[in-house]
């Protein structure tokens, strides 16, 4: 069995789509039996997502996918738990893809998983020592000082900022363009509680040998990329949990594991797991082959 993956086409930014064209011509030669995009496919628009999934109609084997952040951000009168719920995958569904969220795909003993994943801030770069109420508004100090809605957090925190993190500008846009009635640790646990069950049916099966597992956010911090200046390095808060691993190491029939969102390919072992970022960037799309016997 062949299964082929790639993550962050982020088909909806300009300098993105030539080299994600490229990468879906390289995926119709390779072929395989399945092919599983790990997020951040497009953005808030539709129409840029369904021309990226489009790219794929020749593939041959089945296609699936997990949404990513970029994938919850939201148009006017939208929420992200429903574009989470139905729009994307309705979206999905027209181009005959499945969301491995809300349904795993079983192939010939194989069973493949998936989940969004979020972030808790659990991962944050202490040594910028930057109040956690920064990272719930999704500003650092120095674009906080610079935005009105804002502004409160840097007078609040006065006394422990200094000029140097006044100098972070850094904002992370899931604050402006998703939109839910969940904190981020809610919505964690709320996509966790779905992949718990999924792991938990797949264990169970006595049909499914082997499990594969797809998530768009960082499953173990020794995937943060580090020695990043303050300004990027104030991302690592966004990056995943430590949770995300717990719950998927918990299946003893878990072999594989892929990611994407840091843009950063890396690789990490635990247990006898593989753990594999994929590390797309936008103006690089990177394609994983997997050949199982």
């Amino acid at each position: 069995m062949r299964v082929l993956v790639t993550a962050d086409l982020h088909y909806d930014a300009q300098r993105s789509r030539a080299p994600a064209q490229a990468l879906a011509e390289e995926v119709l030669r390779t072929g395989g039996d399945a092919l599983v995009l790990v997020g951040d496919t497009a953005s808030a628009k539709h129409e840029p997502l369904r021309e990226a999934l489009g790219l794929f109609d020749g593939f041959p084997g089945r296609k699936l996918l997990v949404p990513g952040n970029h994938c919850l951000w939201c148009l006017p009168g939208e929420d992200s738990i429903r574009r989470y719920e139905e729009i994307v995958p309705a979206i999905a569904a027209e181009a005959g893809f499945c969301v491995l969220d809300h349904e795993p795909a079983r192939m010939d003993g194989v069973a493949l998983a998936g989940s969004i994943g979020w972030y808790d801030y659990s991962y944050r770069e202490e040594g910028l020592d930057i109040p956690l109420e920064f990272y719930r508004a999704k500003v650092a100090p120095g674009a906080a000082e610079k935005l009105p809605e804002h502004r409160h957090l840097v007078e609040r925190f006065q006394g422990q900022l200094g000029d140097w993190h006044l100098n972070i500008g850094a904002r992370w846009m899931d604050g402006v363009h998703v939109r839910m009635d969940m904190a981020d640790e809610e919505f964690l646990e709320y996509v966790l509680k779905k992949l718990r069950r999924q792991l938990g049916e797949l264990q169970a099966d006595a049909a499914v040998r082997q499990v594969l597992a797809f998530v768009h956010h960082l499953p173990v911090r020794e995937l943060v990329p580090e020695g990043r200046p303050p300004d990027i390095a104030f991302a690592a808060a966004y990056m995943g949990s430590d949770k995300i691993g717990h719950v998927l190491l918990g299946c003893p029939k878990l072999t594989h594991v892929f990611c994407g969102h840091s843009h950063w390919q890396g690789t990490h072992k635990v247990d006898g797991v593989e753990i594999i970022n994929v590390g797309s960037t936008y103006l690089e799309k990177r394609l994983e082959v997997l050949d199982l016997p």
